[in-house]
């Protein structure tokens, strides 16, 4: 039932004009470009959605730990960046996580959560460098909970989408196989194109 919620709530704030919130400030078009930015890219949104797939997956504690992993270490990505650091193959790095996350569901291998937090974290930082670099400098703050709000919305998606697809045991297996194939054949084609 909250997944449906905040599915309902995401799909209504993506449709709102963004000239609706033209009177209110850097604030709240920060938060609103913070929360679109996860949205606008298939790489961050591919990657986002199978972090979600994987820790419904997985189950237990990595049902919190791959997210919470994922945008805590986002946003020290972006904080990286907004403070004008440069960091070497940021998008060489994204590509990755959307090819290892489709991998790792074709696979689908019982993993330690600890080696699952730790590798999701670690492309999470690339994601959160591109981010911080294309974020505003009006409003970094809004920017930041924008992305991270977005990106949790990504999350419970994939989350969601497991567990429909749980319900039909035979099929969850070879529906998991299959969206990861499809994620990582877009990962290498968006590699291929880049």
């Amino acid at each position: 039932m909250i997944f449906r919620t905040i599915a309902a709530l995401a799909a209504l704030l993506i449709t709102l004009p963004g000239q609706a919130l033209a009177h209110i400030g850097d604030h709240v078009r920060g938060i609103e470009s913070g929360f679109l930015h996860p949205f606008s890219g298939l790489d961050h949104l591919l990657a986002m959605v199978a972090v979600g797939l994987i820790a419904a997956r997985l189950g237990g504690s990595a049902l919190w730990h791959l997210p919470v992993a994922f945008i805590s270490a986002m946003v020290a990505g972006a904080a990286v960046a907004m403070i004008g650091m440069t960091v070497p193959l940021v998008e060489a790095a994204i590509l990755a996580s959307v090819i290892i996350c489709g991998a790792a569901l074709i696979i689908d291998a019982n993993v330690p959560v600890t080696l699952a937090a730790t590798g999701t974290a670690a492309f999470a930082f690339f994601h959160g460098v591109a981010h911080g670099a294309e974020g505003p400098a009006a409003a970094p703050l809004g920017y930041i909970l924008g992305f991270i709000g977005g990106t949790a919305i990504l999350h419970m998606a994939g989350i969601a989408a497991y567990r429909g697809a749980a319900r039909y045991d035979v099929a969850a297996a070879a529906a998991l196989r299959l969206t990861g194939t499809v994620i990582m054949g877009a990962g290498v084609g968006l590699a291929y194109v880049a």
